[in-house]
């Protein structure tokens, strides 16, 4: 790998620097909670260690800022506004229903504020993830698997996503996980960010993922990055995140080049922007300087991800 000069290559222009077939951004969340509190002027939260970023993203606690459909609107049109500044032209957005519900929302006002705010877009065209947390209690996962067939056609995937380390076992997901193969949704599962190797097996044989969310822990087993690179399983990868949440110590620790090395494909992402301030831009500057990836490498890396994304269901 070869990175003198690529850092001018990639300054600050996002994907419009890099002539792509395609510039996917297929790991976002919408970080409800954080925009209602820079809405209202409130103070920023520490997220600067994994327990403080899940304990901050608890749905009981008491002091949560509450959103509604409107803001649900508001919130997804910022996102492609967002995206469309930094050059994406194909995002994936994760969307978690429960706090919403919570909030009072109903199940049909999230699905068609979803829809109608997000279907018509292009440039980017933005579609959306189903996320599930980790922790959701039994009747919900039921609930949310007999409507996976009620999801309108700008939801492509379903995400399970959450502490692995306090919810390693993911098999109240599986008949979740089926009824969306069913209803051709793709599968992404967040595991390996802070777990072993163990949970994106898990990931990959209990609930068929076609996609792993961060999957740091994959360079612990030569045969589960033979099982990835043979299957075609994205890692999706946000460096700042991982540094910021502690899940590496520094960057030139973080085992990008070791899953790329072992031809496994990896999608650069952004991840939670709001808690980490990044932009696409500073994810390939990342790449670039501190892993020593040239322009045409991640330029490459960035097009074969593009091959991963969730095509939307034809209507």
């Amino acid at each position: 790998m070869n990175g003198p000069g690529t850092a001018d290559t990639l300054a600050d222009g996002g994907c419009g620097t890099l002539p792509v077939p395609v510039c996917p951004h297929l790991h976002l969340h919408l970080e409800p909670e954080e925009r209602k509190r820079r809405e209202l002027g409130l103070a920023v939260r520490d997220f600067s260690s994994r327990d403080r970023f899940f304990a901050a993203h608890r749905t009981d606690r008491p002091d949560r800022s509450r959103t509604g459909p409107g803001d649900l609107g508001l919130f997804l049109s910022q996102v492609h506004a967002e995206q469309a500044a930094q050059g994406a032209d194909h995002v994936e957005l994760r969307l978690s229903p429960r706090r919403l519900l919570l909030d009072g929302m109903a199940w049909e006002e999230f699905t068609s504020t979803a829809q109608q705010v997000l279907g018509p877009l292009r440039d980017p065209v933005v579609s959306a993830v189903l996320l599930v947390n980790r922790n959701s209690p039994a009747n919900f996962i039921g609930e949310l698997t007999d409507r996976i067939g009620e999801l309108p056609l700008v939801f492509v995937g379903v995400d399970v996503a959450g502490d692995e380390q306090a919810h390693p076992d993911v098999r109240p997901f599986v008949p979740l996980a089926r009824a969306a193969a069913g209803a051709g949704l793709g599968r992404t599962v967040h595991a390996g960010e802070f777990g072993t190797a163990e949970h994106i097996w898990r990931a990959l044989d209990l609930l068929g993922a076609d996609r792993i969310g961060h999957g740091l822990s994959c360079t612990t087993s030569a045969a589960l990055l033979r099982r990835m690179a043979a299957d075609e399983i994205l890692a999706e990868v946000s460096l700042s995140s991982n540094l910021a949440l502690g899940a590496v110590p520094r960057l030139a620790s973080h085992p990008l080049p070791t899953v790329l090395a072992a031809g496994v494909p990896v999608s650069l992402n952004t991840d939670v922007p709001l808690h980490t301030g990044r932009t696409l831009a500073d994810e390939f500057n990342l790449a670039a300087q501190a892993l020593n990836l040239s322009a045409g490498e991640i330029r490459a890396l960035q097009a074969r991800a593009a091959a991963s994304r969730f095509p939307r269901r034809p209507a």
